[in-house]
């Protein structure tokens, strides 16, 4: 039975049971016309939905009204702020032309030296920098030594270049070395013979950092150092070419 039909059937049943009422015979009974038109109102309400249940029922409309308090606000586009990747070198460290010791050293920075990083190398956690003192304007190096600032996340990964297949050059053989210490003032001086054929240079190191830097086929060197009584020295000399680099024995001394 479908809804409109059980309206009005329970419409004329509550007709019907009003019109048939009787009423206590203490009070003077309704006219018969005023019995008809609340039956008729009756009738007439349960038939015309109210206004809440039409807008409930009734598709189309929306019944979500906005508080006049509400603002809308469009979509805004954030974009994020990028600053230039840099590295500290916290620690002496060789710039190497590859992310490894089979690469050959390229520049050596002291500790406080800031480089912009171009490349990352995750791996063996190396990274590239541009670098005024390499051939190539760039090297690598580790990030054990390095500390980073900057969008260092945004920097491309980069692939590890090829190592050489040639032999590094051949060790200098050291031919003499000899010391004086005079006034707190330790000289050095070195000669050795030049066995190499390919060599970029020669390096010279005291108590592990490098000093100078010297041309291909150079035969010796003369170094100064302020010393502390008692203080241990030692130096060594590095052949470096494109196919890597070799050191010579170590020579110690003490004033």
């Amino acid at each position: 039975m479908s809804y409109n039909r059980i309206l009005t059937f329970v419409a004329a049943s509550l007709i019907f049971t009003i019109l048939g009422c009787t009423f206590p015979n203490t009070g003077p009974q309704p006219p018969a016309s005023e019995i008809q038109t609340a039956a008729a109102q009756t009738l007439q309400a349960i038939f015309t939905p109210s206004v809440s249940a039409a807008t409930e029922s009734s598709p189309g409309i929306n019944t979500n009204v906005p508080d006049a308090t509400t603002t809308s606000v469009g979509a805004v586009t954030i974009t994020p702020t990028y600053s230039v990747p840099m590295l500290t070198v916290s620690e002496q460290t060789n710039c190497r032309a590859g992310p490894g010791q089979d690469y050959e050293i390229l520049a050596t920075y002291l500790p406080g030296i800031e480089l912009e990083i171009v490349g990352r190398y995750e791996p063996d956690n190396y990274w590239l920098v541009k670098s005024a003192e390499s051939p190539t304007g760039t090297c690598w190096l580790w990030g054990e030594f390095v500390e980073l600032t900057g969008s260092h996340d945004a920097v491309p990964s980069v692939i590890a270049p090829s190592t050489s297949t040639q032999p590094p050059p051949q060790a200098p053989s050291i031919i003499e070395w000899r010391f004086s210490c005079s006034g707190g003032i330790l000289t050095f001086t070195v000669s050795w013979t030049d066995r190499a054929v390919d060599e970029t240079g020669y390096r010279v190191f005291r108590n592990g950092e490098a000093i100078a830097e010297l041309p291909a086929n150079s035969t010796s060197h003369v170094d100064t150092f302020e010393f502390t009584s008692g203080e241990n020295v030692d130096y060594y000399l590095q052949v470096y070419g494109p196919s890597g680099s070799t050191n010579s024995s170590v020579m110690r001394m003490q004033c």
